[in-house]
């Protein structure tokens, strides 16, 4: 995410993931009286670096803020935007808030693929047995879930064929640098990162289709308070995820909003000054 606010102070650690590899954390401290910690999930191909900014207003908001780069991506270890196995993130995402865990609120906050990994996280805890992954959290924050990719029959054909051929042949995700956002100096920004990239395998593919189907088979069933913010004008992923999600969830645990006009980084949209204050006046109630 492009810098709004100054930035924070950031405490970089590593962590090691239980298949021995490197994983980067960073932290941003609040202040004394924080009121607790927002763990945050980056997307596709990015990494946490890109959320200084977002940080930076939930530490004025009153929050100590921490997050990790995703296996495959960042500064983190493992072949760029590839999963050996389909929890691996999930694993992952739960060795990330052990460390972490402190006192206070714990609110997890997932942008795009984050969010589907968040969303199916926090999810688990619906299931009458639950794996060993599951972690509580007093609250979850939705930006742009990649709950529904919006893949025609043709590429679920074609990914159901390299899923079981090839599924570690890293390709391109297909996604356009000038798609994430309608600020020319974030695109630019994006596509001077040498931390991003934008590799991607049909298992990791597989594992956002059939998680994100996951969790709209749970909506219903939703129990965790959660803020659902979602572009309306999203090239990344399909919308109509988000607006199905916000349907079929029971309407006393779901605060949303969509933004109509805006592209698939809402936190980096010119408008992003709204899109912070919508969530850290939400975050208020904890």
């Amino acid at each position: 995410m492009q810098h709004m606010e100054a930035k924070s102070a950031a405490i970089s650690e590593q962590m090691t993931t239980q298949d021995g590899l490197a994983l980067h954390l960073r932290r941003w401290p609040g202040g004394p009286d924080a009121r607790g910690t927002v763990q945050i999930v980056h997307g596709l191909g990015e990494h946490i670096g890109r959320y200084e900014h977002v940080a930076a207003a939930l530490n004025a908001a009153g929050w100590h803020v921490a997050g990790h780069d995703q296996r495959g991506h960042g500064r983190s270890e493992g072949p760029r935007g590839s999963i050996p196995h389909p929890l691996a993130l999930l694993g992952d995402l739960a060795m990330v808030t052990d460390h972490l865990r402190g006192g206070g609120k714990r609110i997890l906050l997932g942008h795009s693929m984050g969010g589907l990994v968040a969303a199916r996280f926090v999810g688990e805890n619906l299931h009458a047995q639950t794996a060993r992954f599951a972690r509580d959290f007093d609250a979850l924050v939705l930006s742009s879930p990649a709950l529904d990719l919006g893949l025609t029959k043709g590429n679920r054909m074609l990914l159901a064929v390299l899923g079981r051929l090839l599924p570690n042949l890293r390709v391109s995700n297909g996604l356009r640098p000038q798609w994430v956002c309608r600020d020319p100096a974030v695109v630019q920004a994006y596509i001077a990162d040498k931390l991003v990239h934008d590799r991607v395998t049909p298992r990791l593919v597989r594992f956002m289709v059939e998680n994100g189907a996951h969790v709209m088979s749970l909506a219903p069933h939703w129990r965790l308070p959660t803020l659902l913010l979602w572009a309306g004008e999203d090239l990344c992923v399909n919308p109509q995820g988000s607006k199905a999600f916000a349907q079929a969830c029971p309407p006393s645990v779901l605060y949303k909003r969509c933004y109509r006009k805006l592209y698939h980084e809402i936190f980096n949209e010119p408008e992003q000054r709204d899109v912070l204050a919508d969530l850290t006046q939400w975050l208020r109630r904890f």
